[in-house]
């Protein structure tokens, strides 16, 4: 597995990557500033010929449950792929990532809990 933090926009090197990926994963907030952007990268991909199945969204930043439902509803109506799980706000995911470490790592029980649902969720896509 690689993963590869690229631009949020189809360049030439998104393409080529997409080409190659057997599945690529768009992190992407609950506004629409975030999921409208998000969505335009991936119909452009699909234009460009990558095979919807791979494209898959998973939800983060969300601050309510009530937030992630808009924003399922929201995916629900594009026809691509999203995890029903979402990460929330929390000041602690971004504390754990400026001291360099992942979110996996993160000692609180309840959001180590989320994150290792999350990767069992894309797991199981895959």
């Amino acid at each position: 597995m690689i993963i590869i933090d690229g631009p949020a926009r189809t360049s030439t090197g998104t393409l080529e990557i997409a080409k190659h990926a057997d599945l690529l994963i768009q992190p992407t907030g609950a506004s629409r500033a975030d999921l409208v952007p998000a969505v335009k990268e991936f119909n452009a991909l699909v234009k460009a010929e990558i095979n919807k199945k791979k494209l898959l969204f998973v939800l983060n930043h969300i601050g309510s449950p009530a937030e992630a439902e808009i924003a399922f509803d929201y995916l629900k109506e594009t026809g691509y792929s999203y995890l029903s799980i979402a990460l929330p706000e929390k000041v602690s995911f971004r504390s754990i990532q400026n001291e360099g470490k992942a979110i996996t790592q993160i000692t609180y029980k309840t959001l180590r809990r989320k994150v290792k649902k999350l990767i069992e969720s894309i797991l199981d896509y895959v």
